[in-house]
């Protein structure tokens, strides 16, 4: 991100040139989507050696959180990660064809399949996951400390189950 203006850039000409806009939710939702660049970008590296897209990632990272035996419908899938469905067959295609993980019929409805993670996957997922949870602290851990982290988590996770109506506190 070296030929991006930093975040404070940004803010310092919003506040020059734009002073109405100067607020703090301003600053909040710039430092946001700023972060959630940066954490791509860096996690794209990690994943990168494990050959993984994002989409591919968070397929896999879903598919290992479930109770064996780790099992989804596409459509279960396309709603639990951040992939559009044509997006996801490319990826499920693309899981499938490396072994990752492997269609069964559903006997409850013969219109879908299963997305089953397969043992090669379930490892896959848990190197990749492991990966990216020590660069996601590294990250985090250049600016913030260890208490810092967790509140800025309680207070990410509030927002959100607020704003998605879960009231999750």
């Amino acid at each position: 991100m070296a030929d991006k203006l930093t975040i404070s850039e940004i803010l310092g000409q919003i506040r020059e040139n734009w002073p109405e806009m100067d607020t703090p939710e301003t600053a909040v939702m710039l430092s946001v989507f700023r972060l959630n660049d940066l954490v791509i970008e860096s996690s794209s590296r990690v994943l990168a050696e494990f050959g993984l897209s994002q989409s591919a990632f968070e397929a896999l990272v879903t598919l290992r959180a479930q109770p064996e035996p780790r099992r989804m419908t596409p459509t279960e899938l396309y709603r639990a990660v951040l992939v559009t469905s044509g997006g996801m067959t490319k990826v499920l295609k693309q899981l499938e064809a490396e072994g990752c993980v492997r269609r069964e019929d559903n006997p409850d409805d013969q219109r879908s399949r299963f997305v089953c993670l397969t043992r090669a996957g379930e490892v896959r997922a848990e190197e990749a996951m492991r990966a990216v949870a020590e660069d996601d602290r590294r990250l985090l851990g250049t600016s913030l400390s260890e208490q810092q982290i967790a509140q800025l988590g309680k207070v990410l996770l509030r927002t959100v189950g607020k704003l998605e109506d879960t009231g999750e506190d």
